[in-house]
């Protein structure tokens, strides 16, 4: 599964739903968006919608699409009933006929085997299920990975409530957990900078100091972006600071990290994180956890390295396992890392600022310029490359450049 590709497919039906004039005139069309857009992806067939009554006893199905739903539409479902209990109090569920409280008269009225069901409205108001194919019931972390994302964008929607005031303390938060500033490592010159594409982001970078000979530097991108990106990545910051001051080894730290991640029912449940720690003396070992590749760049031969080795974004799979990689940096080599918020910035043609371009942006400046200026000058050419109207992502780069 390309979880990437994925969550681009999910972001295309956040921004149609966040467009939409008025969503409860709209919720059926959305429905069968999302119906026909992840069939193949998720084994849906079919999708209901139920709505909960006045007297709030039952949810009465409202509407039925796509294939399978054999009970007519009025059919109602007891709001004591467990699935639907599970619902309101998750906020999303996957379930076949062998879960525990399913009621096998009822999904057999129904014409359902297995489902993926998600609430949304003000107190649950609305309950949405789709029907999952016999062949892929083994897909659940997938479906709950991009059901949860357009559950949250719907019921944020729905609310109509921009709260600002959370979003200007979140902005707080968020500043308060980015380095003050560019950090003094002997022998290096190193800088990070960001630009949210919103008020808050999910990206984020942070140098940790391990101990007078080692740093620590991160930069991950927590999937989305605005509010809900900026708490996912706040929580990563926090349990990778967490990790580092209790000795944690780096595997072990990104394994915990992912299952923690795992957990979550966030909007944004899946996060790419690169850390890696850099010795006075050159070594700098990694392991990157699903993020685009840092590039080592090696003066000596004039070449780039990208840093692969590490394992799966965190949040998907909770068995993901993890590898270290190791390199040695010399006198003029630098290590070039940034978010797809950059190389995906895409011009009025349609074609992204790329790979390519920050690496001969970066060969080019890295020799003549501070870390600093590198940094704030890629993020400028990744923006004056974009396209007026066009989808922004927050960006994120950092530059680790050895002196001498």
């Amino acid at each position: 599964m390309n979880y990437r590709q994925l969550f681009r497919k999910v972001e295309s039906h956040l921004d149609d739903i966040e467009n939409q004039p008025s969503l409860k005139q709209t919720l059926g069309l959305i429905i069968e968006s999302i119906l026909a857009d992840f069939a193949e992806d998720f084994g849906f067939t079919g999708a209901r919608l139920y709505v909960l009554d006045q007297d709030e006893s039952v949810y009465r199905l409202e509407a039925k699409f796509g294939e399978g739903t054999q009970a007519p539409l009025g059919f109602s479902i007891p709001r004591g009933y467990p699935p639907i209990v599970a619902v309101n109090r998750q906020g999303i569920v996957f379930m076949d006929l062998e879960s525990k409280g399913v009621d096998l008269a009822i999904e057999v009225q129904l014409g359902v085997e297995a489902f993926a069901a998600i609430s949304v409205g003000a107190e649950s108001g609305y309950v949405i299920a789709f029907s999952i194919a016999q062949d892929r019931r083994d897909n659940a972390d997938d479906v709950l990975f991009a059901l949860s994302s357009i559950r949250h964008s719907i019921n944020l929607k729905l609310a109509k409530e921009k709260l600002e005031s959370i979003i200007l303390q979140s902005q707080e938060i968020q500043m308060s957990l980015l380095p003050e500033g560019d950090v003094a490592f002997p022998g290096y010159d190193i800088a990070g900078r960001s630009q949210p594409a919103e008020i808050v982001g999910g990206d984020v970078y942070d140098f940790l100091p391990v101990n007078p000979n080692i740093m620590g530097i991160a930069i991950g991108d927590a999937t989305g972006h605005g509010l809900p990106a900026a708490l996912q990545a706040r929580d990563v910051i926090t349990g990778l600071r967490m990790g580092i001051s209790e000795d944690l080894k780096m595997v072990k730290l990104f394994e915990k990290l992912n299952k923690v991640i795992h957990r979550s029912r966030l909007t944004s449940r899946f996060v790419s994180l690169f850390y890696g720690e850099l010795e006075v003396g050159g070594h700098f070992i990694y392991c990157n956890g699903g993020h685009n590749p840092p590039y080592y760049y090696r003066k000596k031969k004039d070449r780039f390295y990208a840093l692969t080795d590490g394992g799966m974004v965190l949040g998907p799979s909770s068995s993901a396992t993890y590898l270290r990689g190791f390199i040695k940096l010399e006198a003029g080599d630098f290590i070039i890392m940034y978010t797809d918020g950059i190389s995906e910035a895409k011009n009025s043609a349609g074609e992204d600022y790329g790979e390519c371009r920050i690496l001969e942006y970066a060969r080019a400046r890295t020799q003549l310029s501070p870390a600093k200026d590198v940094v704030q000058g890629l993020l400028e050419e990744a923006a004056a490359w974009s396209a007026p109207g066009s989808y922004v992502d927050d960006r994120t780069a950092v530059l680790i450049k050895r002196l001498g």
